[in-house]
């Protein structure tokens, strides 16, 4: 009996079709868009008027240097995944279907977890060490998007790796 070599590429598919299995029992399902649509946008909006309750030169601070990032790393994730132009699972993987429609055509890297390591990176380095647990949230985002069928787990590692990065960067560099 041949056995197929292990490769990258089947490790991610195997990974994606296991995931979109568990995404049909519908707890399952209901966490993963929970999680996923935490990271849509709207907290990293709210967050800067939260912290503005208690420190305003603070918030003012976080919202400067939040905005500085998330702008340089939104130009990043637009150039990566455009220029790779790597096929979202549902288009790679014959038979798949994705629980949810993406906004854009290509997969890597992902965008929700870069989003949402970039937002908890840039909480713990400009406002508590603390926040740094945030990281559990952002590897939740990141597993919803493979089990939503919308991305392979190399996408949502690039996406942890680019946010992480970005942040560090800016947060050095404008703190």
């Amino acid at each position: 009996m041949r056995s197929l070599p292990i490769t990258l590429k089947t490790v991610d598919v195997s990974l994606v079709l296991r995931m979109a299995q568990r995404a049909t029992r519908p707890a399952s399902r209901r966490n993963y868009l929970l999680l996923s649509r935490s990271a849509d946008g709207w907290l990293y909006l709210l967050s800067p008027l939260l912290v503005a309750i208690i420190d305003m030169v603070a918030a003012l601070e976080f919202l400067y240097t939040c905005g500085a990032a998330f702008a340089v790393e939104r130009s990043l994730y637009w150039t990566i995944k455009n220029t790779t132009k790597r096929n979202r699972p549902p288009d790679a993987i014959p038979g798949l279907r994705s629980i949810v429609v993406a906004n854009d055509r290509f997969s890597l890297p992902s965008g929700h977890t870069s989003g949402a390591f970039l937002f908890v990176t840039m909480l713990s380095q400009c406002l508590n060490p603390l926040w740094a647990l945030g990281y559990f949230w952002a590897a939740g985002v990141g597993t919803s998007r493979v089990g939503l069928g919308v991305h392979f787990p190399t996408d949502v590692c690039a996406g942890a790796l680019l946010g992480t990065s970005v942040g560090f960067a800016l947060s050095g560099a404008l703190l």
